[in-house]
């Protein structure tokens, strides 16, 4: 019985003292936002992405999500869709099943629900930027400029050296303005 209650404590003084996921993206996105250079900031952006991709509950759900990138990867949008709208429902607090959902439903064009999948993923991890720049790209196809431009800062506080950011000044031509 001793050597049961010794292997638990040390269970759980391991567990107790390894970062969590939240403490690793915690420390990835103050590392990103301080980020000196593009390469800096890419090399950080990947390993954000792929804790985002890899954190399913089980192996056996990240299995899943591999196959759905996969799929969307080479343009199955149908079954990449029904992977990651399972996905969504087996795990309801893993923000990147809806990501993925929005990114599908966005290039199929229907933005209103690519847009309510976005909003399910920031509800899950407000700093996804993947989503917010996907919002953007739809507020600037539905001529939305203000809003995208708004996304677009709002995701350079997040990461300052994110792509999207090569729009910013065709918006701001766009709304004659110099900054918002």
């Amino acid at each position: 019985m001793k050597k049961i209650k010794l292997i638990f404590t040390i269970l759980f003084l391991i567990l107790a003292n390894s970062p969590s996921i939240s403490d690793e993206l915690n420390d990835l996105f103050l590392k990103l936002k301080n980020a000196e250079n593009f390469s800096e900031a890419t090399s950080i952006e990947k390993k954000i992405w792929n804790i985002w991709t890899t954190s399913g509950s089980d192996q056996k759900n990240n299995i899943e999500m591999n196959k759905g990138l996969i799929l969307l990867n080479n343009g199955n949008l149908n079954n990449a869709l029904k992977v990651f709208l399972n996905l969504c429902k087996v795990e309801p607090e893993w923000a990147e099943p809806f990501n993925k959902v929005a990114t599908i439903k966005f290039l199929q064009k229907d933005y209103l629900t690519s847009i309510k999948y976005i909003k399910l993923t920031l509800e899950k991890e407000g700093r996804h930027f993947g989503a917010i720049s996907g919002m953007a790209q739809i507020n600037l196809r539905l001529g939305r400029f203000e809003n995208a431009l708004n996304n677009i800062n709002q995701a350079l506080k997040i990461h300052p050296f994110i792509s999207i950011k090569k729009i910013k000044p065709f918006l701001l031509e766009k709304l004659k303005k110099k900054e918002i």
